[in-house]
This record gives C-alpha cells, structure tokens and sequence, in this order.
C-alpha cells in the first residue's frame, strides 16, 4: 500500500508539470482501490485482535498498523486532489514556473519514504529525522503561499487569482502529506519505545 501511494503522490505532481491527463485520470481512478486496501487492512487487523486476542506489544502493532494504514489512504486522497487540480488545469498556462511545488513533492515524498521504512525496521532514529523535517516542509508551504500571493497583487491580472488558489491547495495537500509522514514517525517512535511524542 505504502508504494502505491507514494507512486500516487509521484504521478499526480507528474501530471500536473507535464499537463498530462492521462496520468491525472489515472490517480483519480486507482483512489477507489486505495480505499479497498484501507477497508481489507481495517478488516484484518478487527479479525485479528477479536480471535487472537493481543496484549501489550502486539496489540500495540497492530493498532500501529491501522493508524499508519489510515494516514496512507488520507496521502493518497490529497495525491486524488492534485491529479482533479492538475486536470482542471492542463490547458492553462501557469502563472510561473513550477519550481517550488515540486521541491515541496520531494521532501514529502521523501519524508514518507523514509517514515515507511523507519516503520518497517523499528528505527526509531530514522523516525526522529523524519519529525524534525516537518518544519522544514511548512516552511516550504509558506513560501510559496506567500511567493504566489505577492506575485498576484503586484504584477497579476485578475485571471491568475484561480490558479493562485489552486496551487496554494496544492502546496497544502503536500504540507499534510509531510504531516501524515510525521504521524507515522511519531508513531514509531511509540511503538518502539513506548514514549508518546508530538512534533
């Protein structure tokens, strides 16, 4: 699941730098068999601990699991947006080079990389770096909020107000993306430690 989502959030920032509405369409048309992995996952882990009846650590993972199961199948909704956006926009021409969204894509895709794997090897080093970058990633939204905002009010016409707002969106689904990453590091770092921790 996590593969498919990061390929997801990969391809939907592919469609919209290349205009491509084929891959827009193809994100928005695989959210629906996310949303079927999130439902057989949630299934399992409910057949799981009604049958086995897991205490402590086990538990624990398997509650871990859900949780990081569900902030992938939200990852993979905001990848759905950008692909509608993306397709919304394929024939305009964009405001400014897309420099910065792309930027903001690498490090939240990084961001869950690493946060997945961290999570499959019980590194809770690796899920600390991970929470530390968050900021950095918030840091990246504002700019371009702010980067796309002072560029409309002093050299805009009233035609790029829209596509302002859509990539403000844009730069707001990758900013939870890196978020959810964090939640899985955060996570992690619980399920392997024991201490709960909020970055």
């Amino acid at each position: 699941m996590g593969k498919r989502v990061a390929q997801a959030v990969r391809r939907s920032i592919d469609a919209l730098v290349e205009k491509d509405p084929q891959i827009a369409l193809e994100i928005i048309n695989q959210d629906d068999l996310i949303d079927n992995q999130l439902i057989v996952i949630e299934d399992q882990i409910t057949r799981y601990i009604a049958t086995k009846n897991p205490q402590g650590k086990e538990l624990r993972r398997s509650l871990s699991v859900f949780k990081l199961a569900k902030d992938l199948e939200r990852v993979a909704d905001y990848a759905t947006n950008i692909a509608e956006i993306a397709l919304e926009l394929k024939n305009e021409e964009y405001i400014k080079p897309l420099i910065h969204i792309p930027q903001l894509a690498s490090l939240a895709l990084n961001m869950l990389d690493v946060a997945l794997r961290a999570f499959l090897d019980g590194n809770v080093d690796l899920a600390e770096a991970v929470c530390r970058k968050d900021e950095e990633a918030d840091n990246l939204c504002d700019d371009i909020y702010k980067e796309l905002t002072t560029k409309v009010l002093t050299q805009g016409e009233p035609s790029w107000a829209r596509q302002t707002i859509r990539f403000n969106m844009i730069a707001r689904y990758l900013e939870r993306i890196a978020d959810h990453a964090t939640n899985i590091g955060e996570e992690t770092i619980l399920l392997y430690t024991g201490k709960r921790v909020k970055y």
